[in-house]
């Protein structure tokens, strides 16, 4: 294996929600935007911001701010870039406040992951870099935590929707 594959792999995107710090693995992400326009799903919960159009395909984002429960003060830059990442059902969004670099991090692998807690359920481990502690995410954990989300919230949709329809047929017969 040549080196720069070696030191490539260990790149992680570094960013910031609030005063917090995040990293991500760099090769992981395709893409970095601007926020770009949302169309919110209604009764959704708030991890799931919305839908946004991006380069000819719907693109569902994902509040890191909900996500980690960051508490803001009203903050104008809050959630103004979205890191898009592909996952298996195609790409994907996470909203973050501000990208800082990329970079080599030793990372600390967390024991928390057996919990329930969902915030556990995305977080790795932890590093470290120029004196701020950061959290390292799983974007397939944050990519199959917020699908699970969003089936459930299409089946009790579906559910909602149906019992008119049961009630109608029942009132037929």
């Amino acid at each position: 294996m040549n080196q720069f594959a070696l030191d490539h792999s260990e790149r992680f995107c570094i960013f910031r929600s609030a005063d917090n710090g995040f990293a991500i693995p760099a090769l992981s992400i395709r893409k970095i935007v601007p926020r770009p326009d949302m169309i919110s799903i209604p009764h959704c919960d708030p991890i799931l911001k919305g839908l946004c159009h991006l380069h000819n395909e719907f693109v569902p984002a994902i509040s890191l701010k909900a996500l980690a429960q960051v508490q803001y003060e009203s903050n104008a830059n809050a959630e103004q870039q979205l890191l898009v990442m592909l996952g298996p059902q195609g790409s994907w969004g996470l909203l973050i406040d501000q990208t800082i670099t990329l970079a080599p991090l030793e990372t600390s692998i967390s024991t928390l992951s057996e919990q329930r807690d969902r915030w556990a359920q995305v977080t790795v481990g932890s590093a470290s870099h120029q004196h701020q502690v950061l959290q390292i995410l799983d974007p397939s954990a944050i990519y199959q935590y917020a699908s699970n989300l969003l089936n459930s919230y299409w089946q009790s949709t579906d559910q909602a929707l149906s019992l008119p329809t049961k009630q109608l047929v029942e009132a037929i017969n």
